[in-house]
């Protein structure tokens, strides 16, 4: 897949595909590995890669053959996102299978059923328990593993769905602090395409944009917001380590 995309933007753009690696200082066992393994580049090459051809990183590691231009919609993972949170993995990666408990897991910790996890159509989130078990909280590892989730390449329409569906919950706990669609639509860190297709549903033009937030949403909301990972997915407030001693000491 992506080593097609690279051939054919190598041809598209009349430049040889091995000039390209010399030109950003890519190894040459790399680049041999691209085409005899046909690997997908590590997060840092896609962007470079991307941003020599003037195209999404969706559309590199994207199956559908649709040519991009990224004026003002860019979709890159900027160094700094990188080092956020150290348990993220280092690079862009398709999404590894969930298992049964760990979807279990997710649901309890974003207080949602697994149907609205697992349904493609649009359907508005409202919270399973009405009022939320803070202890789910303490499972820090599913918080890890919902964020590798939104960091991870979509490549089927299961990974694509939780990735929307999760997407929903964030937006949703961001209107209670006031950050309503009105207020985000005017960011221009955000694409205002997938804004639409998250909060009404209706798919865009654009199909790259029928996706969910990815990690550099999350990372710029988290700036823009000064609301924590676990607020956005949970609407816990709160310092976390004064929520750990509520249990901790006995609360």
């Amino acid at each position: 897949m992506f080593w097609e995309k690279y051939i054919s933007l190598c041809k598209k753009n009349n430049i040889k595909p091995r000039d390209i690696p010399k030109e950003l200082n890519i190894s040459p066992s790399t680049v041999t590995k691209w085409k005899t393994e046909r690997t997908v580049p590590n997060r840092r090459t896609l962007d470079k890669i991307a941003e020599r051809f003037n195209v999404t990183v969706d559309f590199l590691t994207n199956d559908e053959e649709i040519s991009l231009d990224i004026n003002g919609k860019r979709k890159m993972f900027r160094d700094g996102n990188l080092t956020a949170l150290p348990q993220r993995f280092d690079s862009l990666h398709s999404g590894s299978n969930i298992s049964n408990q760990e979807l279990v897991n997710i649901s309890e910790y974003v207080n949602a059923s697994l149907y609205y996890l697992n349904n493609e159509e649009f359907i508005e989130y409202i919270p399973e328990k009405a009022e939320y078990d803070r202890k789910n909280l303490l499972n820090v590892e599913v918080l890890f593993i919902i964020l590798n989730i939104m960091d991870t390449c979509a490549d089927t329409d299961y990974y694509r769905t939780l990735q929307i569906q999760l997407s929903r919950i964030v937006l949703y706990h961001l209107a209670d602090k006031g950050f309503t669609r009105e207020k985000l639509s005017v960011c221009e860190q955000l694409s205002t395409e997938k804004l639409n297709f998250l909060y009404t549903g209706t798919k865009q033009t654009d199909i790259t944009m029928n996706y969910g937030l990815n990690y550099s949403d999350l990372s710029f909301l988290c700036d823009f917001t000064q609301l924590s990972y676990y607020y956005m997915f949970t609407g816990v407030e709160g310092n976390f380590s004064d929520i750990v001693a509520e249990f901790y000491n006995g609360g």
